[in-house]
C-alpha cells in the first residue's frame, strides 16, 4: 500500500513538472509566427514589484507602448492599491522592457494590459502581487 501511495506521489510531481515545462512552450507556440504579440510577466520582492513586458512574433510588438494595471480582486481588510493607466515606455522588437514599482504586495489580483503602435496589445494578464 505504501508503495503504491508513493508511486501516485512521483507520478503526480513528475507530471507537474511536465506540465510546467510544457505550458510556456505551448503559450509561444500557439501564438505562431503570423502576428505580433506582447507578453506580460512579474517578479515581486520587499521592495516592490518588476513588471517584464516581452515582445515576440513577426514582426513584433514595438514602439510606444502605454502599460495599464487595475486592482481587480483586493482581499479583505486591504486598501485598494491605486491603478496604473496608460504608463508610456519604448519597447523594441523582439525586446523586453522592465517597469518597477515600489510598494508592499498586499496578494490583490491586477488586470494589466499593454498597448503598443505597432503590432498587437497584449492579452489581459491577471497577476497577483
Amino acid at each position: 500500500m505504501k508503495i503504491t501511495k508513493n508511486r501516485k506521489m512521483v507520478t503526480a510531481a513528475i507530471g507537474a513538472a511536465a506540465a510546467a515545462v510544457t505550458a510556456p512552450a505551448l503559450l509561444f507556440a500557439g501564438a505562431g509566427t503570423a502576428q505580433a504579440l506582447t507578453w506580460v510577466s512579474t517578479n515581486t520582492d520587499a521592495l516592490g514589484v518588476t513588471v517584464h513586458v516581452s515582445s515576440f512574433g513577426g514582426p513584433a510588438s514595438s514602439g510606444t507602448c502605454n502599460y495599464t494595471a487595475v486592482p481587480a480582486n483586493v482581499p479583505p481588510g486591504v486598501l485598494p492599491p491605486l491603478p496604473v493607466y496608460g504608463l508610456p515606455f519604448l519597447l523594441e522588437a523582439n525586446g523586453t522592457h522592465d517597469i518597477w514599482f515600489p510598494g508592499i504586495q498586499t496578494g490583490t489580483t491586477w488586470d494589466v494590459t499593454v498597448h503598443c503602435a505597432n503590432g498587437v496589445d497584449s492579452p489581459t494578464t491577471h497577476v497577483v502581487y
